[in-house]
């Protein structure tokens, strides 16, 4: 009798994890604030726990979804062009403004803007243009069939 009540909950678990998961993040956001305002944890540690848990709840609920795992590559290259650009662009901005052989080192012009704005264009777009590259070498099945590059095989 326990075991079949302790199963049937299992099951209903297993089936709406996600809004358990929620129901425990709302639990605990609530009790974060309420550290918060009787001054036992700082007000950085509760607005990361409280933005950044529902980020990572959704995260993790859609990336095993494989419907969902285009737009996740999506994402991926997004952020990984952006963590990848900023380095790129450091470089083409010292290369090209901060040496004294720099083309526009001491130049003031709408030249100087235009290859500032085209390098900062230029640098995210080739990391965007690398990550991709890098993301359809790992290949994920799940997402290559939905999207129909990968066909089935017949036997």
């Amino acid at each position: 009798m326990i075991m079949e009540k302790i199963r049937k909950l299992w099951d209903a678990i297993r089936e709406h994890q996600f809004w358990l998961a929620y129901g425990i993040y709302i639990g605990v956001a609530t009790a974060l604030w309420l550290g918060y305002f009787k001054g036992y944890i700082s007000l950085e540690r509760v607005l990361f726990f409280t933005l950044g848990t529902p980020l990572l709840l959704f995260g993790v609920y859609y990336i095993r979804k494989p419907e969902h795992q285009m737009t996740l590559r999506k994402i991926v290259i997004v952020c990984g062009a952006m963590s990848l650009g900023f380095p790129i662009w450091l470089f083409l901005t010292y290369v090209l403004y901060t040496p004294t052989w720099a083309p526009f080192h001491s130049h003031r012009s709408i030249l100087n803007t235009v290859a500032f704005v085209l390098s900062t264009v230029l640098s995210y777009c080739g990391a965007a243009y690398l990550v991709d590259r890098l993301g359809r070498r790992g290949y994920w099945p799940g997402e290559l069939k939905v999207c129909g590059i990968l066909q089935e095989e017949k036997s």
